[in-house]
């Protein structure tokens, strides 16, 4: 049986294949996405695969940037949203919280998805303590929604008042809508997000509106496509909180998916280090278009909310930095001489300009100029290069306007990129509290391995790990993924007041319900672990501190408070109360794992493939570099920079300062050296 994970970027799609019976990845495949309609190369890949593989396959598991490209394009047509009476203009109010604009004068708000006027007030009212004030005035919401209907919107939320605590009027709406326009997208907040603070909730549900009937569309075409291909397979899609949910799940709750892409490399990256006993990784992926990166101090760090194109977004999500610095970032002058790099790409299509199709230079181009990527062909002669053509668009782009050689120029593309995902990384560690000198880098995509020593220099990093098949990563990162159903309930209350029976009794009511959602996808009860959490605070508190809540005893959950607050704060008030905010549950319904085997070992002694003269940045001339072939390095296989080692998925480039080895699970060590 074969499980296969497949990984839509903005520039390649990537498939890797794993065969259950030996728990290795047997398959690997690349090919360039098609933007207008990823499905094709998607499709494309699994025959690729029917062809050369006889197995069956069980899984076939998603990661896809769809949810997000549909926020960050901003194009769909604007959803409605039905409101209690009285708070028509809760998206404007906001938070009235600039963050890092506060001194910005010049400050412009992202639109609005919803447009004032498709806000429709509803009469109703229930109290915080979910007991019904007013009853729905359904003419009245039929009118509304009428109104909706006719200025042709194709999706709606809906977000009541103090629905976290009774959803029944949502339900009312929801059925009012489905009398009235069986074909229109209806999102309840109390659904998607059933917690307090009502901006935040309205803010989640219109999101999931906007981006709702895209990505169902795009879901129940990649389910169709793929059992056309795969009779019986199973498609999983890939969530942001590191779990994987079935499409009808998917489908209703979209908003789960906006980091569905990046986040599986997380997951492979937490449990590679596991394999290599190294406990403290942060996770670099360069792929075509973006940069991702993620802090992971042994356990994975998860954000319950997040600003995702300018939006409040509340989703449970792993943690993850990312910035528009890839392999296809343009790279331009500005200002008369100032080189900037990104955030713009050239995606797939026209792609960098050594692959024939572009004019504009990329950081490819730069790669392929200083000798770093190969001046023939990539992915094992797949891929053509047009050297001079990347050459002659940085020199006609960058080198003339900063009067450098293209080579030179080529240099100070790489040093810009490796400059800009240096300082963001450092916000995702210094910034926190970690030390990434403390920290082994974690590098994959397709130019990660290329770009990671610059970076790892950058910021002191000792040592670097390249996974087998880095190119290819997060699509194998998918196939150490579980099922996964998180729940939370907003019930707020004093601890001492809360009997502990209580405080059981609500999370037990959230197990039951991701229990039974998890059995309805098939998982089977023994192969269910919940996990329980409680966010906690001290009354008159704005934010929340999160606990584990393994024990219900109150004197355990009073330690775990004051130690938690502590740890985020700095201080305790041991003396005050504390009251529960949120209860939480997460359902994991636990999948067969691919495993990191321990390498093969290679016949007689590594020769290198071929050499070739390489221009690092800040050397004064090239040097000649050994190029090696990655199948023939075998573990223990040891050589000082500078080197080059070129796969089928990516390639990996050791800097003057660092020194390679190949460990025992045939993963790629570089270790400073200076």
């Amino acid at each position: 049986m074969l499980r296969i994970g497949i990984d839509t970027g903005g520039t390649f799609t990537d498939l890797s294949v794993f065969d259950e019976d030996d728990g290795r990845v047997c398959f690997t495949w690349k090919l360039p996405s098609q933007p207008q309609n990823p499905t094709e190369a998607i499709v494309a890949g699994l025959h690729e695969i029917t062809a050369r593989l006889p197995e069956k396959a069980r899984y076939v598991l998603h990661g896809t940037t769809i949810g997000l490209n549909t926020l960050l394009e901003g194009r769909e047509p604007a959803p409605g949203l039905l409101v209690t009476e009285g708070f028509r203009d809760i998206l404007e109010l906001d938070r009235q919280w600039r963050g890092e604009q506060v001194y910005n004068l010049l400050f412009d708000r992202p639109r609005q998805l919803v447009p004032r006027h498709l806000v429709r007030p509803v009469r109703e009212r229930v109290d915080s303590r979910g007991r019904e004030v007013l009853p729905l005035d359904v003419e009245q919401a039929r009118a509304g929604v009428k109104e909706l209907l006719d200025a042709g919107v194709r999706s709606v939320a809906v977000s009541l008042l103090f629905s976290f605590a009774n959803p029944e009027h949502e339900r009312q709406l929801r059925a009012i809508l489905e009398e009235l326009a069986p074909d229109v997208y209806v999102t309840l907040s109390s659904e998607v997000d059933p917690q307090f603070r009502e901006f935040e909730r309205t803010s989640t549900a219109v999101v999931n509106a906007f981006i709702g009937p895209r990505v169902s569309s795009y879901v129940g075409t990649i389910e169709a496509a793929v059992n056309d291909v795969l009779e019986g397979a199973r498609v999983l899609i890939m969530q942001s909180n590191g779990g994987v949910g079935t499409p009808p799940v998917i489908a209703r709750a979209p908003v789960q998916t906006l980091m569905s892409g990046p986040v599986a490399g997380v997951v492979g990256t937490q449990r590679l280090c596991r394999e290599i006993g190294r406990a403290n990784a942060i996770s670099l992926d360069v792929g075509g278009t973006s940069c991702d990166m993620s802090v992971i101090p042994g356990e994975l760090l998860t954000a319950s909310q997040s600003k995702v194109a300018g939006y409040t977004v509340r989703a449970a999500t792993v943690d993850i930095e990312t910035i528009g610095s890839g392999g296809g970032s343009i790279a331009r002058v500005e200002s008369g001489r100032i080189l900037k790099v990104g955030p713009q790409s050239a995606g797939a299509v026209p792609g960098p300009a050594c692959y024939g199709a572009g004019h504009q230079p990329t950081l490819t181009d730069a790669l392929v100029v200083l000798g770093h990527l190969n001046r023939e062909t990539l992915l094992d002669g797949a891929m053509p290069i047009d050297a001079e053509s990347g050459r002659r668009a940085i020199a006609e782009t960058v080198g003339g306007p900063l009067e450098m050689t293209p080579e030179r120029a080529a240099a100070g593309i790489v040093e810009v990129l490796a400059a800009q995902v240096a300082m963001s990384m450092r916000s995702v560690t210094i910034e926190k509290g970690y030390d990434p000198r403390d920290f082994i880098l974690v590098a994959y995509g397709g130019a990660g391995p290329t770009v990671a020593c610059p970076i790892a220099r950058e910021l002191e990093i000792p040592e670097i790990c390249v996974p087998r098949d880095p190119g290819n990563f997060c699509a194998a990162g998918m196939l150490l993924t579980d099922l996964i159903r998180s729940h939370s309930l907003t019930r707020i209350g004093p601890l001492d007041e809360t009997p502990e029976s209580a405080i059981r009794e609500a999370l037990e009511e959230l197990r039951d319900r991701g229990v039974r959602e998890l059995e309805e996808q098939g998982v089977s009860p023994d192969r269910i672990e919940t996990q329980y959490f409680l966010d906690m605070r001290y009354p008159g508190q704005s934010y929340e501190v999160t606990v584990p809540a393994r024990e219900t005893r109150k004197e355990d959950l009073t330690r775990l408070f004051h130690e938690a607050h502590g740890r985020l704060y700095g201080h305790t008030a041991d003396d005050e109360s504390m009251e529960i905010v949120t209860y939480r549950a997460r359902c994991t319904g636990r999948l067969p794992k691919m495993t990191f085997a321990a390498a093969p070992s290679a016949n007689g002694a590594a020769q290198p493939e071929s050499r070739r003269s390489a221009l690092f940045p800040g050397a004064d001339a090239p040097l000649e570099a050994p190029v090696y072939r990655r199948t023939d390095l075998a573990p223990g296989f040891r050589i000082p920079g500078p080197t080059i080692v070129e796969e089928y998925t990516s390639t990996t480039v050791v800097y003057p300062s660092f020194e390679l080895s190949v460990d025992g699970h045939g993963n790629l060590r570089l270790q400073s050296t200076a």
